[in-house]
């Protein structure tokens, strides 16, 4: 059985329960032709995540953005981690290559 194309009120019904779910996320209705029965699922800052089936509810929408967000915070702070490593051994490098007197290391 083939769905309907969403349209503009089913978008805002669909909004509207996302927000009942207390989930930033959000879907709007997509301008690519060849996905015209997807919605475009986004971010609280209305970027765009990825296209996700016209019938799918707003609960599976909630659930797939809670993921993403998951990934993306555990990508952010490996990064941070990572960057704070690095940082930290240019530090011990720089404070290594100063020479005595100025290096007060003993």
């Amino acid at each position: 059985m083939h769905s309907p194309i969403p349209d503009a009120a089913y978008v805002r019904r669909f909004n509207a329960r996302l927000a009942e779910l207390n989930s930033p996320a959000r879907v709007a209705l997509t301008r690519l032709d060849a996905h015209s029965g997807m919605l475009e699922l986004r971010d609280d800052e209305e970027n765009f995540l990825e296209l996700i089936p016209g019938d799918a509810s707003p609960d599976m929408a909630a659930i797939a953005f809670r993921l993403y967000a998951r990934g993306y915070n555990l990508g952010v702070r490996g990064g941070e981690e990572s960057a704070f490593a690095k940082l930290r051994h240019l530090i011990g490098a720089a404070n290594a290559s100063i020479p005595f007197p100025m290096n007060m290391r003993g």
